[in-house]
């Protein structure tokens, strides 16, 4: 071969596998994860820089369809060369390879996917199902398992795991952040957010819930979707608290937009349900934000800021602390939109899950429905009640209720940090990813007697049925746990306490139901997404 001849092709594609396999070395040392565009457009550009190489050096490629032909080859077999070793890497040489788990998890998340696709997305019931097969550790991703040990709980929500790359893979606000130090700086501010006007927020609440009544009144006696009544509460409650004006859902004064967005919702928790086990997709998800259904929703979120900065309200709420204590330039001005839109969805999506499963068991048991009636009104006429204050078969039907079936479903992801951890006798190497089902703790028969059972006295009088009380985490626990949690109780108290004292709530006439049906029903939307149910509300004499 003389100089200037071009090299053999098997010398060429050759080179190309070599490049695959350096390639894979460099992406164990990155998360690919996070720049999904990024490598695409690597690739794109890989592609016309050869075909570019070949043009100017070769006469044999001299020609656009000869240089770019070759090109893609030599491209594909880098990119195939990277994958097959990525794939014979994850099978056979991953130091999560001792812990069991189905094949297909260890090569891909797409495996998740399916099995959430496959399942008409409920993944928590997927992961019920791994652990009855394999134990508390299943590898479900090529670098994350799943747990189900309560000794692992504290490590895993203790501050010094950082979150997974879900948490990496959205705007960036306080809940969906990876960054430690700035996570704990930004939640002191949410803290005093709430704590400074959580005094306030309890007459505001029970005018809402006063409101939801009205509604109710005007559907006493027919079949109504309790769903819809729940959502448009808490959206209101939210509207009110967060931004100081309501959405106006209960009374029927909602701007079409506002609907538009409540829908648009909807449909964006179902779609993050999907793609959050996929966190590439969910990062070119959003990014591309920009256009679609999400461009509104995020459109209307940050004009409610815009609207909050110039408002006067003489009632404190959460965005005007958050405004007035983080500084005005361009980055905080899209934390604060951003931390809007976790407002939204964590704060209405989350107790209207809970109320809808509420009134629903209520409807189913009349008799948990008449000793709560007796206690609630045992506190108004002693003058005693107040969403704010806890009572005692109440707040154990709503801890029942939130253990049953917690309003997220979503299995929150930590990194175990370098150097790894042990757990019991469990090894743990670094850079695991550690997922968790709270719905799958809060039903081992470990950590409650009968779980699958609807059972509030465990709360109260039978504390016998709890085997391990820090198993129920609806609210997380640790750095990371709800900073709403207040909030969303005396939202559940406010409601259930004024509903069952005013109503009778009833399944509708000759409606086949069973409960234990209607838990299969609950899809894992993020949050729980629960199976429309009718139900009747029937005015009791005072």
């Amino acid at each position: 071969m003389s100089a200037g001849d071009p090299l053999p092709i098997s010398i060429v594609l050759g080179s190309a596998a070599a490049v695959g396999t350096l390639l894979h070395q460099f992406f164990r040392t990155v998360e690919a994860d996070r720049y999904p565009l990024s490598i695409l457009g690597s690739v794109i550009g890989s592609h016309w820089a050869v075909a570019y190489g070949l043009q100017s050096t070769s006469e044999q490629y001299a020609s656009f369809w000869a240089s770019h032909g070759l090109a893609f080859l030599i491209v594909s077999t880098a990119v195939v060369s990277l994958w097959a070793n990525i794939l014979v890497y994850r099978a056979f040489f991953h130091p999560l390879n001792r812990f069991p788990g189905p094949f297909g998890a260890k090569l891909t998340k797409l495996w998740s996917l399916k099995q959430v696709v496959g399942s008409d997305i409920k993944w928590y019931r997927v992961a019920s199902e791994l652990h009855k097969q394999h134990g508390d550790y299943v590898r479900i991703g090529p670098r994350e398992l799943s747990v189900l040990d309560t000794a692992a709980l504290i490590p895993m929500l203790g501050a010094r795991m950082e979150k997974g790359p879900f948490y990496g893979a959205m705007e960036r606000s306080v809940h969906t952040n990876r960054d430690a130090a700035f996570h704990k700086q930004r939640r002191k501010v949410w803290d005093m957010a709430f704590k400074q006007t959580l005094a306030d927020y309890g007459p505001t609440i029970e005018d809402f819930t006063d409101s939801l009544l009205v509604r109710i009144d005007s559907l006493v006696g027919k079949a109504t979707v309790v769903n819809d009544l729940c959502i448009h509460y808490s959206y209101d409650v939210m509207s009110s608290l967060a931004f100081g004006s309501s959405t106006g859902f209960i009374d029927g004064t909602s701007s079409d937009v506002a609907t538009t967005i409540l829908n648009n919702i909807k449909e964006g928790i179902v779609a993050v349900g999907l793609f959050l086990h996929v966190p590439w997709m969910l990062t070119i998800v959003e990014t591309l934000s920009f256009v679609g259904p999400m461009k509104l929703f995020k459109s209307w979120s940050s004009e409610k800021v815009a609207e909050r900065r110039k408002m006067n309200n003489n009632r404190p709420d959460i965005m005007g602390y958050l405004l007035e204590h983080t500084e005005d330039n361009r980055e905080n001005r899209a934390l604060l939109d951003a931390e809007s839109r976790v407002i939204i969805g964590a704060g209405s999506d989350t107790t209207a899950s809970a109320l809808a499963t509420m009134f629903t068991i209520l409807a189913n048991d009349p008799a948990c429905q008449e000793k709560l009636r007796q206690e609630v009104n045992e506190s108004f006429e002693d003058g005693s009640y107040t969403c704010a204050r806890p009572q005692n078969l109440l707040d154990g039907v709503i801890s029942e209720t939130l253990r049953i079936c917690p309003p997220v479903l979503f299995a929150p992801q930590r990194m175990v940090p370098e150097g790894g951890i042990r757990i019991g006798d469990v090894d743990l190497p670094g850079g695991t990813i550690l997922s968790f089902s709270t719905y799958n703790f809060h039903h081992d028969k470990r950590n409650f007697v009968e779980p699958g059972k609807f059972i509030p006295e465990r709360w109260t009088t039978k504390p016998e049925l709890i085997l391990k009380k820090n198993a129920c985490i609806p609210f997380v626990m640790g750095p990371y746990k709800c900073p709403g949690k207040a909030i969303a109780m005396m939202e559940l108290r406010s409601v259930i306490a004024k509903t069952v004292c005013r109503y009778d709530i009833s399944l509708a006439k000759d409606a086949k139901f069973d409960l234990n049906e209607f838990f299969l029903g609950v899809k894992d939307h993020f949050t729980a997404g629960i199976p429309e149910q009718e139900l009747v509300f029937t005015r009791r004499k005072e």
